[in-house]
């Protein structure tokens, strides 16, 4: 508003006083509200749901709205959905962004999915299947962006789909933060100008990736490990389908891969934005009779897909399941014409591609730390383990040891047996902390490794590294690492 400085005081007076028969509700973050009488869905445009008042997306200082739309639902089910038939990729892409509003009716954690490719297959065309159910292109961002913009773009993206293409040019010093703040749901917390501290930033969300390189690789850039809560926020999905088409199983009659792309392509900009709206429309009518369709489907995708399943695969599987399960309601509402079964079809073989880019359905951190134990053995059993038949005290041409980490031992066994299979080593307290276990808690390695039956322990008391007196030099205590570790999986 333009107000003259003499007429100022008469708009706050005016403010001050009047008592509007309707009032409305102005937030900064798009999704689920709590409305006077009942759930609203708020996006910038418009709001979904009747909950007794008015609700306005207040989006200053943020961009343009990315929730834009371009011919009608008819069109983009003919033109788009139709096309994803027969695509695991194409679908799972879909159904996620019918997915992340669901979140707050599973009151399921937020999370993120990764498709992972070192060529160019067609993993962005996937992003922007999915982009058309929300808006055009631009609904798609970019992983490069500060912590602020990211929280930012989170929050307009609130119970709604976040896209999120190039993972490489995120700071790799910062990709595990980020990755793992994004799937936790708030910000940083900060300081205001004036003291205390600012309201933290929250969402709930899905968002959808892609890259050439997933985030262990990307981080390991940097020097950094990632952390099995970093890697199951965000469950990578090779983008190659398998069939030689690189993301596409099925291409409609076209001659190749590329050709359905250029077709895809043209569909998804004449056609897009109109999906979303039409189901946020109908979830909010049914929003009382989903919770326990979701709960049912999460049940059944489990039983489909999980054998003995650890609890870190059980809560990706849950995003999986909820992910097609939201493609399933879309298609009871008639948004996208597929056949029923065809988006819980298409999670779980995304599933299973997870689990296979994963290495099964164990424990990730566990795998981790067996892993790393191993590996550390494996490179230095040689050059810096003292081998205790052969003391350098004792024997001039033994090879002098740098850097010593500890001593191996051969076990009585089958000569024939190759030599790690037969060495035992023990590891110095210092160096099992420091070096062996670099990254991971220096005890929960070792009481894994002693469930395992890697790692020997005191007969009585059960002291996880025993009493030894190596040649020449004192007693003391070290881990009793056994042969069995190299046949760790």
């Amino acid at each position: 508003l333009q107000i003259a400085p003499k007429r100022r005081n008469s708009l706050l007076e005016y403010l001050i006083t009047s008592r509007p028969k309707q009032r409305a509700r102005v937030t900064g973050r798009t999704g689920w509200h709590e409305g006077e009488s009942g759930m609203v869905f708020v996006l910038p445009e418009r709001s979904f749901g009747d909950a007794g008042e008015v609700w306005l997306f207040d989006d200053a200082g943020q961009p343009t709205s990315s929730f834009k739309q371009r011919g009608t639902i008819e069109d983009w089910r003919r033109e788009v959905a139709a096309r994803c038939v027969g695509n695991s990729r194409l679908v799972f892409a879909v159904s996620l962004a019918f997915a992340s509003p669901l979140l707050h009716v599973a009151e399921m954690e937020s999370g993120g999915f990764h498709l992972i490719s070192n060529s160019s297959n067609g993993k962005t065309t996937v992003m922007r299947v999915a982009a058309s159910a929300c808006g055009g292109h631009d609904y798609m961002q970019r992983w490069r962006a500060t912590d602020n913009g990211l929280e930012a773009l989170a929050m307009q993206h609130c119970d709604s789909p976040l896209l999120l293409d190039e993972l490489a040019q995120l700071d790799p010093r910062a990709a595990g933060e980020v990755a793992y703040m994004l799937a936790n749901g708030a910000g940083k917390a900060r300081a205001q100008r004036a003291g205390g501290m600012r309201d933290t930033a929250r969402w709930r969300l899905l968002f959808l990736s892609a890259g050439e390189i997933g985030l262990a690789q990307h981080m390991a850039e940097a020097g950094k490990q990632t952390k099995a809560g970093q890697e199951i926020r965000i469950a990578e999905i090779q983008a190659d389908a398998g069939v030689g088409l690189g993301v596409f199983e099925e291409i409609h009659g076209e001659a190749n891969g590329a050709d359905f792309a250029r077709a895809l392509d043209r569909a998804l900009r004449q056609n897009y934005g109109t999906a979303f709206p039409v189901f946020l429309d109908a979830l909010v009518r049914q929003q009382g009779d989903i919770a326990d369709t979701l709960r049912e489907a999460r049940k059944v995708f489990a039983r489909r897909y999980l054998t003995d399943a650890s609890g870190q695969a059980r809560r990706v599987a849950d995003r999986f399941a909820l992910v097609g399960a939201a493609g399933e309601l879309a298609t009871r509402m008639g948004i996208t014409g597929w056949q029923g079964g065809a988006a819980i079809l298409a999670a779980g073989v995304c599933f299973a591609a997870w689990l296979s880019q994963r290495g099964g359905e164990g424990n990730q951190e566990e795998r981790a730390m067996l892993a790393q134990v191993r590996g550390f053995l494996e490179r230095h059993g040689e050059g810096r383990f003292t081998d205790w038949g052969r003391p350098v005290a004792k024997d001039d041409h033994a090879p002098r040891v740098q850097n010593r980490a500890g001593w191996r031992r051969r076990v009585e066994g089958e000569s024939s047996l190759p030599d790690e299979a037969t060495t035992e080593y023990l590891v110095y307290p210092t160096v099992f902390k420091e070096e062996v276990c670099k990254g991971f808690n220096a005890s929960a390695v070792a009481k894994l490794l002693a469930a395992r039956g890697y790692l020997k322990t005191e007969p009585s008391g059960g002291k996880l590294a025993p009493k030894f007196k190596p040649p020449g030099e004192s007693h003391q205590r070290m881990y009793h690492v056994l042969p069995s570790i190299f046949e760790a999986e």
